[in-house]
């Protein structure tokens, strides 16, 4: 057995793994075993774990530097429930810790009214109101969708600032002054009075709706415009994080080269005489990254991929995937044509292996799980990711791949930021600078080390002779 990536689920015993055995989810499995091999280390009868157990359970996460633990004891708790009632397990629940700090009304519970100046606010947006003022920029739908649950965040901090719902009939009742300083000054103590991007894009709503919609004052815009910066952080462009999860692949040869061989190893492990649902989402796996590797898109455009909306198979060495604007975060179409490399993995995905995966299902997605249905961008990214640290060690996400594409092609290119911008869908060349400027900077400085070293007296040229 594969020793288990959380420690504290490295040595359980044997009460706890067959506790395990139960439970068929393999990623409920994994949230638990952390969960059961916690509750080991402090001695804990397995039927009488609870919420407390599962504070400490978080607090021992923190402890070890494991990434996201308040989800990961949330994620354990929910996995615990689902097997609550079943033949064999403990019977008592345990419910997890609201991580939400504030609630937020849903926008079926705001007055009809409001309801539909919402609505008529995003039909302007969506290009459905041919005399809508959308100022040539359609919306997708799933950037409208973010909106709207933007929204009701805006309403909800409005009721938590002593407003009353009923006297928000409309949009324009949000953005009167009294009511959009209490917004931002609730923004602003939400940040600790510290630039934020979420709570930025928040005002910077507020502000869209002011001046778009709503036909607030020049003096209320300002006032908007006037917070909005403020929250706003000074630097955008990649975090820190992943620069270091970058530079752990760019400046190491070998990495990189695990990472970009990948996926055709699956090819010599795979078995024509006996497939296997394993080998299927494995396969699954190693196309994901083969695509992320050649047409750096988002997860989520990722994860939607439709082998008949999407594909158009040309040839037996040609393929081009199309992504409309509509589906795309900023509202840029994109289209990348994939070669011999990609359909040596494609063919046998889509005519042997998912159909393993599509049982009785119709669905016509590309990535599907062992029920037929289309995999969400988090169990996709999820899944990706975990095959790339399992076979190569390293720490990468889908997302990462977009940095990657945009580094190695300034490498080979330097200062050519455009073609950057194209292939990976950026609306804005500025976008595609301040993201790989230090990238590339750095390479420069590299460069430069070299040729002073060139000149040394251990330079190249000296060292050989000695």
């Amino acid at each position: 057995m594969r020793p288990r990536s959380n420690p504290l689920a490295a040595h359980l015993p044997p009460e706890a793994e067959a506790l395990l055995q139960l439970v068929c989810n393999r990623r409920d499995r994994f949230h638990l075993a952390g969960l059961l091999g916690h509750a080991r280390s402090r001695s804990r009868p397995l039927d009488a774990l609870d919420e407390t157990d599962l504070a400490a359970y978080e607090a021992a996460l923190v402890a070890a530097g494991k990434p996201r633990p308040k989800q990961a004891a949330r994620d354990a708790a929910h996995a615990w429930n689902r097997m609550v009632g079943r033949a064999g397990w403990p019977s008592k629940r345990i419910e997890p810790k609201n991580n939400v700090p504030h609630s937020v009304l849903r926008f079926e519970q705001l007055p009809k009214p409001l309801q539909d100046d919402i609505e008529a606010f995003l039909a302007r947006q969506s290009g459905e109101d041919i005399f809508g003022d959308d100022g040539g920029l359609i919306l997708a739908p799933a950037t409208l969708k973010d909106r709207r649950g933007k929204i009701c965040q805006l309403i909800s901090i409005t009721i938590g600032a002593g407003i009353e719902l009923k006297a928000l009939r409309s949009l324009k009742d949000l953005v009167r002054e009294p009511t959009a300083r209490a917004i931002l000054q609730a923004l602003w103590d939400r940040s600790a009075h510290k630039p934020n991007g979420h709570t930025a894009n928040l005002a910077r709503l507020l502000r869209l709706i002011a001046k778009h919609h709503a036909g607030a004052s020049i003096a209320v815009v300002a006032l908007i415009g006037k917070a909005e910066a403020k929250l706003r952080p000074g630097k955008i462009g990649m975090t820190e994080r992943n620069r270091r999860k970058l530079r752990r692949i760019v400046d190491d040869p070998q990495a990189l080269a695990r990472l970009v061989n990948l996926p055709h190893k699956i090819l010599t492990k795979l078995d024509p005489t006996r497939q296997t649902l394993a080998d299927a989402l494995a396969l699954q796996s190693c196309l994901a990254i083969q695509i992320e590797l050649m047409a750096p898109m988002r997860a989520k455009n990722l994860a939607k991929l439709d082998l008949e909306r999407h594909f158009d198979v040309v040839g037996p060495e040609t393929c081009h995937i199309r992504i409309e604007a509509l589906e795309v975060k900023n509202n840029q179409t994109l289209e990348y044509v994939l070669g011999l490399s990609f359909m040596r993995l494609l063919v046998p995905y889509r005519d042997v292996y998912r159909p393993l995966l599509l049982g009785k299902a119709t669905t016509t997605a590309l990535f599907i799980s062992r029920n037929g249905r289309q995999k969400t961008p988090d169990a996709l990214s999820a899944q990706i990711s975990k095959y790339i640290a399992d076979e190569t060690g390293l720490d990468v996400n889908p997302h990462l791949f977009r940095h990657l594409a945009g580094y190695l092609f300034l490498k080979a290119h330097p200062g050519e930021y455009e073609p950057v911008r194209q292939l990976l869908g950026h609306r804005s060349l500025r976008t595609t600078i301040e993201f790989y400027v230090g990238l590339e900077q750095a390479h420069s400085f590299r460069r430069y080390d070299e040729i002073v070293q060139s000149f040394s007296d251990r330079g190249p040229s000296n060292a050989a002779a000695e």
